[in-house]
């Protein structure tokens, strides 16, 4: 009888051990937010758009960092842009450079450059506006990260990012300033091989590209936003449509798109309606013809995917 018992019982032990490993298996994997909350990783990616990136600021946190990649590349998204920091901000400009190195390490298809950033009216005057001065600064600045950018395996190189947005307007006006990019592209051209170079212009921007032509900018990219405080409903899909009429599918592309540039709960703070928002702009980004999207942001406060609480926005399945 005890030797039936002592039976009974390691069969049963053995039956729980078998229960616990299978559980702890089919648990989906977990991923740590920058505030430390767990967030279990969408495991669905068969539905995602093969053309959909997403753009990652470079954070500090290394280690948390390497997360956020972790959960999109397990996710699908093999094309990743981090955010362009000011040339003269040599600390951001570093940040970025190890947010790339690790996002490159991690098998991902990088989108990195600089730009400038005029902080004059935010009370920055360290960071003045791009002018017929400093432009010499600013090419010799693209030319060392291109060269960098050619060194350290990035998939594609921008030379800037709404740089018209950040020029002074008098000694260097937009139309200049465009002829001038145009002519820097021609020189990356030399040096950065591995490759497209592009350019990201504002909407507002878009039909002056379209103008003046894109030279030697493999892609001319704009950043494209639904809403906000300005009526961009309609708006946004005339100036995608634009662009591809302007230089074709392989000529272009999305660097940004969100239903708002002044912050998610600026176009609604109902979460349903953002992700609706996101999933009619996906659809018809695809179906203009464009093949490339990055959306904004990945963790961004406002703006993010991924909240600052740690938690995802409702868009998140409807990005998937």
């Amino acid at each position: 009888m005890i030797k039936n018992l002592k039976h009974l019982i390691v069969f049963i032990l053995i039956l729980l051990l078998v229960v616990l490993i299978s559980m702890a298996a089919s648990r989906p994997v977990n991923q740590f937010g920058e505030k430390g909350i767990s967030n279990p990783i969408n495991p669905v990616i068969t539905e995602k758009w093969p053309g959909l990136g997403m753009m990652v600021c470079s954070i500090d946190n290394t280690s948390v960092f390497d997360g956020y990649l972790d959960t999109l590349t397990v996710n699908g998204f093999n094309e990743i842009r981090i955010d362009l920091q000011t040339w003269n901000a040599p600390a951001g400009v570093a940040r970025t450079k190890a947010a790339a190195i690790h996002a490159i390490a991690k098998g991902a298809r990088v989108i990195w450059g600089v730009g400038q950033w005029n902080g004059i009216n935010a009370g920055y005057p360290e960071f003045p506006p791009i002018s017929a001065a400093n432009w010499i600064n600013y090419r010799q600045a693209i030319l060392d990260a291109a060269q960098w950018a050619q060194n350290n395996g990035v998939y594609e190189f921008q030379i800037g990012n709404e740089e018209e947005l950040q020029n002074d307007d008098t000694t260097l006006t937009d139309t200049q300033l465009r002829k001038n990019l145009k002519s820097l592209a021609t020189e990356v051209q030399a040096i950065f091989t591995r490759g497209n170079i592009s350019y990201s212009c504002a909407m507002d921007s878009i039909d002056s590209w379209i103008s003046i032509g894109k030279g030697d900018i493999d892609l001319l990219a704009s950043n494209v936003y639904m809403g906000g405080t300005d009526d961009f409903d309609n708006y946004w899909t005339t100036k995608v449509a634009d662009l591809v009429n302007a230089f074709g599918p392989s000529g272009t592309y999305i660097t940004e798109f969100a239903p708002s540039y002044v912050s998610l709960d600026s176009y609604s703070t109902d979460e349903t309606v953002q992700a609706t928002a996101v999933a009619e702009m996906i659809d018809y980004i695809k179906a203009s013809g464009i093949n490339r999207a990055t959306y904004f942001c990945w963790n961004y406060g406002g703006y993010g995917v991924l909240k600052d609480d740690g938690t995802y926005r409702q868009l998140w399945d409807h990005i998937l």
